[in-house]
């Protein structure tokens, strides 16, 4: 999806207020101009408008994530417009499309003939943040896919609700989900003719992995009523599988044991915007902003308050100027992801992960677990985290399809010393690639494509005419690059993988490409325990006063492994729990 717009001002939500322009900016050719630079789904286009002593117009389009790129260019052409400067730091939780604004904006100004370190040399003044609102009925922490969802069931039951975002967009880790929602008995899959949705087989597909049954029947029973109040309240349109490669003997044949997949039985999609998140989250922005429910950006939760009997009763904040804050309310709903951002935390719980990296796009560093362990509340399956093998490092992760040569790669896999370490592929090289300090990809020209042309753009991926080129480019010794490669085409010759017994053997050659990735911590199974009201209990397992949790900061539901379809689900169906158990839990 591509938007265009003008920005002069930045909306109520963003919370932010705007001062004078500064003085002093000199552009010997005034006039309009534009640029492009590459953001994170594609291009980012910048048109500016300069008089002689200023920038008058900054008009936007892009192809990014609407709740991540128009809220963080809405800021940054604030920004500038507002103080005439180029010192502009990246929007919390969209660095890839600041990053592209920023470099599309300077070169407008070059064209300008303006002076892009004076530019950069004059101070941003400044957010002035007007948090007017700091009690409502319910406090919710973190506004991506359960925290939305949450603020926006509770206030259709009444409920008053502000949420506290410490990035400066929302839509949160939900929005790296390229998969659909699992869910059972729904009208939207009776409609679409999904024979096998029903709620006793996605239980049966559930259940293989240990989840706790209580939370397993709860996501169940509560996941076609999600489905159906998006579709019904939100006009989420859906699509799905209807079955058909499906044995009817033996349904759940489909679902994969060393990879879990719910074969299409279950999953829901709705690609309007997309992928399923997307579109979600953008329906999800529009509802809550009618609804009146009070959003605070760039404000980081810091500690649970509770009163004299240990219900919690508020949150502590730092707030976006980096004052201290206090928001209460009748319960506090923890939506604040995983801590796949929080390396720390990860090797603490998984030491063999201590080369992973992370594909995830939030600042999901465990705050939410840590501020509930804070009071006593337990968690469980802190070391059951999936995995992703193969992410760029700089981006998020790529799809598989993505890949040169897709799930049975062409190229080849080469470590620091530029030597190969595994027998190439996708799920089996995990292992082995974590072992690594550093891991490569290196491909042929042919093996190029959009994604990858998309990442050569952002300078991810390097290219040369010969393998020591290549090397360099990468930071790799070019001899041994060069042998490596000379070996593997040998073997190509000769028909036959001399080191790991490959099958697919296809030679590099002409021009070639590379780039660094890692192992991703991609999800986190383990967290905060709750019950299947959303609550979040204690050592004993006992309900805490006034505290409940949805989506990745919680353990339980998935057990050792998450099922294709069922993170996803974690947080809009548990987030559409939360918010109406905790609307109805107030309301008595």
């Amino acid at each position: 999806m591509k938007k265009a717009f003008a920005i002069l001002l930045v909306g109520g939500m963003l919370l932010m207020s705007m001062g004078g322009i500064a003085e002093g900016a000199t552009f010997a050719n005034p006039g309009t101009y534009s640029a492009t630079a590459q953001g994170r789904n594609g291009d980012v286009t910048v048109t500016a408008t300069f008089t002689d002593s200023e920038i008058t117009d900054i008009q936007v389009t892009h192809e990014e994530t609407p709740s991540i790129g128009d809220v963080a260019i809405e800021q940054l052409t604030a920004l500038a417009l507002d103080n005439q400067s180029l010192d502009l730091d990246a929007v919390s939780g969209a660095t890839l499309v600041s990053d592209a604004f920023k470099a599309a904006l300077e070169d407008c100004v070059k064209q300008a003939g303006g002076d892009v370190e004076a530019l950069k040399e004059k101070t941003i003044a400044p957010a002035e943040v007007n948090y007017d609102v700091t009690e409502a009925d319910i406090v919710i922490v973190g506004a991506g896919g359960a925290g939305l969802t949450a603020a926006k069931a509770a206030s259709d039951k009444g409920a008053s609700v502000i949420i506290l975002e410490k990035s400066g967009v929302i839509g949160g880790n939900s929005l790296c989900s390229q998969m659909g929602i699992n869910a059972a008995d729904s009208k939207v899959q009776a409609g679409l003719d999904m024979a096998f949705a029903t709620g006793e087989l996605l239980k049966e597909a559930q259940m293989q992995w240990g989840g706790r049954e209580n939370l397993v029947d709860a996501y169940v029973e509560n996941s076609g009523k999600a489905v159906d109040w998006f579709a019904d309240e939100l006009g989420v349109e859906f699509s799905g599988q209807t079955g058909e490669r499906v044995d009817p003997e033996n349904p759940l044949d489909s679902v994969g044991v060393d990879h879990p997949s719910g074969g299409d039985l279950f999953m829901v999609r709705a690609d309007a915007d997309g992928f399923t998140s997307n579109t979600i989250i953008n329906a999800l922005s529009k509802s809550i902003d009618a609804a009146g429910v009070t959003l605070y950006v760039n404000t980081e939760a810091t500690e649970l308050v509770t009163d004299e009997s240990g219900a919690v009763v508020g949150v502590k904040a730092i707030a976006a100027d980096g004052s201290e804050l206090t928001f209460t309310g009748k319960a506090v709903l923890l939506a604040t992801g995983g801590f796949g951002q929080n390396h720390d935390m990860v090797v603490e719980y998984r030491p063999d992960f201590a080369n992973a990296i992370t594909d995830e796009i939030a600042p999901t560093t465990g705050d939410g677990i840590v501020m509930a362990e804070a009071i006593g509340a337990k968690t469980v399956d802190m070391g059951e985290m999936q995995t992703f093998p193969h992410v760029p490092v700089g981006d998020t992760w790529l799809s598989p399809m993505g890949m040169p040569g897709g799930f049975m790669t062409t190229a080849l896999f080469v470590n620091q010393d530029a030597a190969r370490y595994t027998t190439e592929g996708f799920d089996p090289t995990i292992p082995d690639t974590l072992a690594q300090a550093h891991a490569y990809v290196i491909f042929s020209e042919d093996d190029m494509n959009d994604d990858l042309k998309r990442l050569e753009g952002r300078g991810l991926v390097k290219n040369g005419e010969t393998a020591e080129e290549l090397a360099e480019q990468l930071g790799l010794d070019g001899a041994a690059l060069a042998a490596t490669i000379e070996q593997w085409n040998a073997d190509c010759d000769a028909g036959k993988d001399s080191q790991f017994d490959r099958q697919n053997l296809k030679p590099l050659t002409g021009k070639l490409y590379g780039y660094a990735f890692g192992v991703g911590a991609h999800y986190m199974m383990g967290g905060v325990l709750i019950n299947e009201k959303t609550q979040v209990l204690d050592q004993d397992e006992q309900p805490i006063a006034g505290l409940y949790a949805a989506g990745e900061v919680t353990g339980g539901f998935h057990g050792t492994k998450r099922v294709d379809g069922s993170g996803t689900g974690d947080a809009f169906v548990f987030g559409y729990l939360a918010g109406n158990e905790i609307a109805d839990a107030i309301a008595d």
